[in-house]
């Protein structure tokens, strides 16, 4: 089994966690093949995140459920003055998604970067706007951004192996959670605690060496369900057909909790091992990328790149009376990087010669920000209190929040030139290893500190209609510099301000007006000054809806959002001058549906026209920005029948500009996926044998570029079947 090559150091972290949370759980009375997930506490007893899974015939439901991430509180989605939409765990496993990028693609607005560090970080874009600044400094590796559980890491990978849903809260979102672009945010959501006792196994097993291994499980661990536990193992093997590439994730987690009437603390570990070779997809030729091929691949490192992190997290949450509630969390993450991969690109960093135009044309290669002993620090503590009173016949729900967080980077980068390659032919021989001896080294500052006190007030005026007013203070510093450089600081007041009307109890408008602040860690080299922050500001108009008795639900959202101080290099190459003087505007309409139709027909599906426009910059005024198409949308939909399930789905985008100066297009696209499912018992189990076929039509396509260069435009995977086979019990 593929799991037995699962790396010695991960295997002994989290197999003795795993082991003790599940043999544990293993002694408690196990469940039967019919019995249903605990129910929620009730109402004398403080939330808590306990899973819930409703069944249909045989399979997990798509019907919606409640979310916290826009509010922090629990307000329901149709009461909320921002769009948001859940990719639920159902839909996870019946599309087999391994990546975080494919679990966004059914999400309207959401595209994706090039993206480093293979395909467990991605960059993804949203509303037009990376989840990470473009225009702030830093290394091109380590940039992925995401939230877990409602905390912001960076440079790590995400584990979709224990993974309950996704969440994606589209505009700014820096009111609530501070430092961030203002397309919105991607969070994921762990596997939640439960009082069932429960057990699985699941293994896949795919062409071009797709292979993935999962064994899970927990539950109750006394009598009266107070004492609960579960832990996850896995190894994902992402395979490709193309030339070089890997890509491997070994993962674990393990977390205990506790719950009595008023107070409930959990704690977690989290344990990742990453090894991988990036694949840096094909060069541009004129204004296309070259057409796809297996063999059209420049990195070859003679080693693998490595990220081990760990997690710690801390979650007490205690109810002080029957209105008000205090929760604590406290997150510390520590990872060890090796980042050295070849990178290809046409030009010459010597002599600023273009490569491609060389007799025979060439491709340079260089470990160009290579990092061969990093290591990457974050911690962070929230305290949330919440509460509701009224005053003169008005209700209130408050939040109040307390925040600091510190993230940083450290160990030296090196650039190193290689021998170039045939740039239609490559045949790269003898690669040698990154040599720190005679590479050339720099070592920056790379710190990141925030601190900041929000307060939130969401208003009940009765009648139908509801409130929300929020502000959010901020003091920030961070520094992407030479060492001993002072780092940028911001001390900043953000607002949000919103509405929403009932116009049934199943349909509501809402209007809301944000913004977003994220402080800049660089400086202009001329003279050292510090730049400019980056900041945006929306406003939003929408209409919600709940069908069938709440089993589907609709967000129609408009939208305009502006972000300024993006960085200009107009001056840089020539004067070695960077101002903050750029600003750029994204607007557009937006759908997403999920549900289900009938009993047996349930969907998830989303369009998005989006609209961009580059509004100051002396180089790109009236351009596109980049990876973004006008049009682009998704749909999937089960049907299911007593044991037998079939799904499929369609994905599409129109064609998109291939970087900021719009040089080059990738072309639009639409791929198709299908699936098939049958599940019986066995023993005092339930199996579930499934098939899945990906990108059906075998249809070539890109899926991303970096929007500075034009040698690396990410192509899509082709025609995949994969047979996995999972066993609950």
């Amino acid at each position: 089994m593929k799991l037995l090559s699962l790396p010695q150091s991960i295997a002994r972290r989290t197999l003795l966690s795993a082991s003790i949370a599940i043999a544990i759980a293993g002694v408690v009375n196990s469940a039967s093949f019919a019995q249903q997930a605990s129910p929620t506490p009730p109402s004398s007893t403080p939330p808590q995140r306990v899973e819930t899974v409703e069944v249909i015939g045989t399979q997990e439901s798509y019907r919606p459920t409640a979310t916290t991430t826009s509010t922090k509180t629990d307000t329901p989605n149709l009461l909320t003055p921002q769009a948001i939409q859940t990719v639920p765990r159902a839909v996870l496993n019946e599309q087999k998604v391994v990546t975080l990028t494919d679990a966004v693609r059914n999400v309207s607005g959401v595209t994706n970067d090039f993206g480093f560090n293979g395909n467990a970080q991605p960059l993804l874009i949203l509303r037009g706007f990376p989840s990470t600044s473009m225009s702030a400094s830093s290394p091109m590796s380590g940039s992925s951004t995401y939230y877990l559980d409602g905390n912001r890491v960076k440079g790590v990978p995400v584990n979709m192996a224990d993974v309950q849903a996704v969440e994606v809260v589209k505009g700014p979102a820096s009111v609530l959670y501070g430092r961030s672009e203002p397309g919105g945010l991607v969070n994921v959501v762990r596997r939640p605690l439960s009082a069932t006792t429960a057990f699985s196994v699941d293994q896949t097993i795919g062409e071009h060496g797709l292979t993935r291994t999962v064994f899970e499980g927990g539950g109750a661990l006394n009598a009266d369900k107070s004492l609960l536990a579960r832990a996850n193992l896995s190894y994902v093997d992402g395979g490709s057909p193309r030339k070089f590439v890997e890509d491997k994730l070994a993962a674990g987690s393990a977390t205990l909790g506790w719950r009595d009437a008023l107070t409930s603390v959990s704690v977690s570990l989290n344990t990742t091992d990453q090894r991988y070779r990036t694949d840096f997809g094909v060069p541009v030729q004129g204004t296309r990328p070259v057409a796809p091929r297996d063999d059209l691949q420049y990195n070859d490192s003679p080693e693998l790149s490595r990220v081990k992190s760990n997690t710690i997290a801390l979650n007490v949450e205690r109810k002080l009376n029957d209105a008000w509630l205090a929760k604590l969390r406290l997150l510390t993450q520590r990872a060890d990087t090796r980042e050295v991969d070849v990178t290809p690109y046409r030009i010459n960093l010597d002599t600023f010669d273009d490569c491609s135009t060389q007799t025979p044309p060439q491709m340079c290669r260089y470990y160009f920000s290579a990092r061969p002993d990093g290591r990457v620090e974050l911690d962070q503590a929230t305290l949330d209190i919440t509460g509701k009173f009224a005053t003169g016949g008005i209700n209130h729900s408050i939040l109040a929040t307390l925040e600091t967080q510190r993230s940083e980077k450290t160990g030296a980068t090196y650039q190193q030139t290689l021998p170039s390659v045939s740039f239609f032919n490559p045949k790269p021989i003898n690669t040698p290893r990154l040599n720190t001896a005679t590479a050339f080294p720099t070592d920056r500052d790379d710190l990141s500190r925030w601190s900041s006190l929000t307060v939130q007030d969401q208003i009940d005026f009765g009648s139908g209609l509801h409130g929300v007013v929020a502000l959010r203070h901020d003091r920030t510093a961070a520094v992407y510099a030479a060492k001993g450089t002072a780092p940028n600081k911001v001390n900043e007041t953000t607002p949000r301000i919103g509405f929403v009307y009932q116009l049934a109890p199943s349909q509501s408008v809402y209007a809301q007006y944000q913004t977003s602040l994220a402080a800049n860690n660089g400086r202009n080299p001329k003279d050292g000054a510090a730049l400019e922050p980056e900041r945006a500001k929306q406003f939003e108009l929408g209409y919600k809806a709940q069908w069938f008795d709440g089993a589907l639900a609709t967000t129609l959202a408009a939208y305009q959002l502006e972000k300024q101080n993006l960085a200009d290099y107009s001056l840089f190459f020539a004067q070695n001058i960077l101002l903050t003087t750029g600003k750029a505007r994204s607007r557009g309409i937006e759908f997403d549906a999920l549900g289900q139709l009938s009993e047996r027909v349930s969907i998830i599906a989303s369009y998005a026209y989006t609209e961009t426009e580059v509004l100051e910059d002396a180089f790109n005024r009236g351009k596109q920005l980049a990876n973004v198409p006008k049009h682009s949308g998704s749909v999937w939909a089960r049907y299911t029948l007593g044991a037998y399930s079939f799904g499929g789905g369609l994905f599409a985008q129109s064609q998109r500009q291939g970087d900021t100066a719009n040089t080059f297009q990738m072309p639009g696209y639409a791929t198709v996926d299908l699936m098939a499912s049958y599940a019986f018992r066995m023993g005092n189990g339930r199996a579930t044998v499934q098939a899945n076929l990906k990108n059906a039509f075998n249809r070539a396509y890109f899926t991303g570029s970096h929007q500075f260069v034009t040698d690396w435009v990410a192509v899509g995977a082709p025609r995949t079947a994969s047979l996995s086979f999972r066993y609950d019990f």
